[in-house]
């Protein structure tokens, strides 16, 4: 098995199913605030809109939720923002059934967006804590990853189901259970609590400052998924298989919850983790590139099952590259950073594959894939680059 080593630890197992059970707002809420904004209010462009002030709000709200759980320990902070968030999901639960009003729904999805800990970061600062060598982080990382995708391959059906009941605050609503259900396991192990950080007096601008290269590269990452799920739907639609949309998206997802696995199972890394996360980028950016060429569903579908494989292990090593430069320390607020950084990409890239569809057609709209895989690559190999220059954390001690 190849998390057994890290999954053997005291509390391992029940951290990790409740991160992944913590982890269910960001892949069920979005979808139930459509399906309130096309069913009680009569509109998928409010709908959206919520979905988007949610997302943003989320990007936001989970740096600053980062940085103080690392100020003043996780504990006290996700239990505020649980009870933060079940005000939210019953503003939005009302909206739904008794006030059906546009302005109200996109407030209540900001609010519970702004609330919503990155609860990926939350796990992933505490592994950090608890695991203290190199391979271990990283299988650490890549087990976190696992469960990412595990979240989008068992959220999306399951507000779906809730949503075709006719329960269309039913989404919203079991996301806000969930991550209480799952918070109270992750806080109940009290030895995996990292040690509190002294505020920092450079503030979110220090932070950002020593994670630029990281954050911008996550948002060209993120530009590329954003566009490419976009581009996805259109394509396949424009192609006569429309049907097909939930397999392809399927397929994709579930070949970087494989990556996530076999990086998972290599124990012996000899290269740096800056080094590591260029050549994933670089070969993520290369299989992105035939999805933009091949023609017909077939061929795309497994052009995009290959690309999938490339998503997991890039973002393993990404926050391999946090973890290493902490030495074990790493923040909650630094990884939540650079998922903020992925948030904006997606919303970003998401627009640009949106225009350019507009503009050019499913089809010639996919060329976009290709600058975008190029941009991504030139600040990782620039952070790669000034990561051989300087001297590592085991030199300097």
């Amino acid at each position: 098995m190849p998390f057994a080593d890290v999954l053997s630890r005291p509390g391992a197992v029940v951290t990790t199913i409740g991160g992944l059970i913590a982890r269910s707002p960001i892949s069920m809420v979005p979808i139930g605030l459509i399906a309130i904004g096309s069913g009680p209010l009569g509109s998928y462009a409010v709908g959206g809109a919520a979905a988007g002030a949610f997302s943003i709000a989320n990007a936001v709200g989970a740096t600053l939720i980062g940085r103080a759980a690392d100020e003043r320990g996780h504990r006290p902070i996700l239990l505020r923002t649980s009870a933060v968030m079940a005000a939210g999901a019953v503003m939005i639960s009302a909206v739904a059934l008794l006030a059906p009003d546009a302005l109200l729904l996109i407030v209540a999805s900001a609010l519970f967006g702004a609330a919503t800990p990155g609860m990926g970061s939350i796990i992933r600062a505490r592994w950090t804590s608890v695991v203290h060598t190199a391979p271990l982080r990283i299988r650490a990382m890549a087990l976190e990853s696992v469960n990412d995708e595990a979240n989008f391959l068992i959220g999306p059906p399951l507000a779906s189901l809730l949503i075709v009941q006719g329960l269309v605050w039913g989404p919203v609503a079991a996301a806000a259970l969930f991550f209480v259900i799952g918070t109270l396991m992750v806080i109940s192990q009290r030895s995996w609590e990292p040690a509190l950080h002294e505020r920092d007096a450079a503030g979110m601008r220090g932070e950002i400052r020593a994670n630029g290269l990281l954050m911008l590269s996550a948002a060209a990452i993120g530009s590329i998924l954003g566009a490419s799920q976009v581009l996805l739907l259109a394509y396949c639609a424009a192609v006569g298989a429309a049907a097909g949309i939930a397999l392809a998206l399927g397929l994709n997802s579930g070949a970087s919850l494989v990556g996530a696995i076999l990086i998972g199972s290599k124990a012996d890394w000899r290269w740096s983790a800056e080094r590591r996360f260029a050549v994933a980028a670089i070969v993520f950016g290369l299989a992105t590139i035939p999805t933009a060429l091949v023609s017909g569903y077939l061929p795309y579908l497994i052009a995009t099952t290959i690309a999938g494989f490339g998503i997991a292990p890039m973002f393993i090593q990404q926050n391999a590259v946090i973890a290493e430069r902490a030495g074990g320390a790493a923040r909650s607020g630094a990884f939540a950073l650079i998922g903020g950084g992925v948030v904006f990409g997606i919303s970003a890239g998401s627009a640009a594959g949106g225009v350019a569809i507009d503009a050019f057609g499913a089809s010639e709209a996919r060329l976009i894939l290709i600058p975008l895989s190029l941009l991504m690559v030139l600040p990782i190999l620039l952070g790669a680059q000034r990561a051989e220059k300087r001297p590592t954390r085991s030199a300097k001690r």
